[in-house]
C-alpha cells in the first residue's frame, strides 16, 4: 500500500499579518519533508473562494515549485475541477508539471466538492456531471492526437490545434477521479480510472464501493490510452509517541476539517450538489457538520479508523484496517484544522521513522507506459 500527503492549505482565523505567506512556505516545508521521511505521493486540493477550509486555488503552481525541490516523490492534482477550468489550459499546465517534474504528475479530477465552486464560473450544478464528462473526453483527446483534431459537442466547440508541450508520460499522466459513492467507483473503473476515495466513514463502509469498482474493471473501455485501476482512500492523522496526545491532536483536526468549527463557509461546503445537510448530535441544527464525526468520542474515532491517530501502534492498526481492503493507497491529511508546522513536522518524522518502514513496498510507484 502506498502512503501519500494531502493537503488543501486550511488556514483558521484570527490570521496574522502575511499568514499566507507563512502557510506557503510551511506547506512546501512539509511536502519536501514528506519526500524525505518516505511517502510515495504528495496530493494538493483545487480549491475555490474557501477562506479557512482550503486556500489552494492553483494547485498546479505549487506544485511546479515543489517539482523543484524533490526527485522522487509523485505530484497529485487532487483533484482538478473540471468545469472551473478550460481544457486546453487543463492539458498545458498538466503536461507542463509533467516537463518540469520528469514525468512525476498524477491528474485527478472530479466536478467540484461543492455548488459554491461552479457557480462563480458561470456553472450550473445541474449539469456539472455531464460537463465534467465531455470535458475529461476532450482532454484525453487532446493528449491522445497530434494535433488535436477538434471538438464539437454540448458544452465544447473546439478547433484544430496544436498543443504544446507533451507530457513527459506518454500519452498523458495516470487519470483519476474523486469519488463518494459505490456508482461512481464502478464508472471510474470502466473508464479506466483510479478513484481517490474522500469519504469521512470507517474503512468496513467502503467495502461495497470497493467491490462495485473492481466488479467494474473487465468492462472497462479506458477513457484514456490505458487503464488506471487503483483505489485511494482519505483519513486525517497525526502520530505522537503518547496515544492519548496524538489521538487528541488528531481528532481535533478532524473534527474541524469535518464540520466543527464556526467557519461561515462550513455550511456549503458539505451541503455539496445535492444540498445535504447534517444535525447536529446536541440537539438543533448546525448546517455542515458530518454526522459520522460529531457522534463518536475521540477514541471510537479512532478504533472505528475513521481518523488514523494516536501512538506508533494505533497509527499502525488505523493504516492496516485499510490495507486489508485491498487499496493501493492512503491519503493522510495532518494539516488540518489548528494543527501547527511543528506538530506536522514532528508527525512526518515519526511516521517516517516508526510507521513507514512497516508497511513501504519496493515495487516502484505506479506509472505511464512508455509510448
Amino acid at each position: 500500500m502506498k502512503l501519500g500527503y494531502f493537503n488543501q492549505l486550511q488556514m483558521p482565523k484570527p490570521w496574522p499579518e502575511n499568514a499566507e505567506v507563512k502557510l506557503y512556505k510551511e506547506a512546501m516545508e512539509q511536502a519536501i519533508r514528506a519526500e524525505a521521511v518516505g511517502f510515495d505521493y504528495y496530493w494538493q486540493t483545487e480549491h475555490h473562494f474557501y477562506p479557512e477550509i482550503g486556500h489552494s486555488s492553483c494547485p498546479e503552481l505549487f506544485l511546479a515549485a515543489l517539482a523543484q525541490h524533490t526527485s522522487t516523490i509523485r505530484l497529485g492534482l487532487g483533484v482538478v475541477v473540471l468545469p472551473c477550468n478550460h481544457p486546453f489550459r487543463v492539458v498545458e499546465y498538466v503536461s507542463t508539471l509533467d516537463v518540469l517534474s520528469g514525468g512525476r504528475v498524477d491528474f485527478g479530477t472530479g466536478r467540484g466538492a461543492s455548488i459554491y465552486h461552479t457557480e462563480a464560473f458561470g456553472y450550473d450544478s445541474d449539469e456539472s456531471r455531464e460537463q465534467w464528462e465531455e470535458s475529461i473526453q476532450v482532454i484525453c483527446s487532446m493528449f491522445m492526437n497530434d494535433p488535436f483534431p477538434g471538438w464539437k459537442g454540448k458544452h465544447y466547440d473546439l478547433p484544430q490545434r496544436d498543443l504544446v508541450p507533451k507530457p513527459v508520460q506518454k500519452p498523458h499522466p495516470p487519470l483519476w477521479l474523486a469519488a463518494t459513492q459505490p456508482a461512481t467507483f464502478a464508472k471510474a473503473a470502466r473508464m479506466g480510472m483510479g478513484i481517490l476515495g474522500f469519504s469521512a466513514t470507517e474503512p468496513d463502509k467502503m467495502i461495497p464501493a470497493i467491490q462495485a469498482y473492481k466488479e467494474a474493471m473487465p468492462e472497462c473501455e479506458p477513457i484514456g490510452g490505458y487503464a488506471n485501476h487503483q483505489i485511494a482512500a482519505f483519513a486525517i492523522c497525526n502520530i505522537d509517541k503518547d496515544y492519548t496526545v496524538g489521538r487528541d491532536k488528531a481528532c481535533a483536526a478532524a473534527r474541524w476539517y469535518f464540520g466543527e468549527n464556526d467557519v461561515p463557509l462550513q455550511k456549503l461546503r458539505f451541503g455539496s450538489h445535492e444540498g445535504k445537510f447534517y444535525e447536529e448530535a446536541a440537539g438543533g441544527k448546525r448546517q455542515g457538520v458530518l454526522e459520522s464525526i460529531l457522534d463518536r468520542s475521540n477514541d471510537q474515532l479512532i478504533e472505528d479508523g475513521i481518523v488514523i491517530g494516536g501512538d506508533v501502534d494505533s497509527v499502525c492498526r488505523g493504516l492496516e484496517k485499510w490495507m486489508d481492503l485491498g487499496i493501493d493507497q492512503i491519503l493522510l491529511m495532518i494539516q488540518a484544522g489548528n494543527t501547527t508546522h511543528d506538530d506536522t513536522m514532528r508527525a512526518l518524522d515519526l511516521l517516517g521513522s516508526r510507521v513507514i518502514p512497516r508497511f513501504k513496498e519496493t515495487s516502484p510507484a505506479p506509472t505511464a507506459p512508455a509510448a
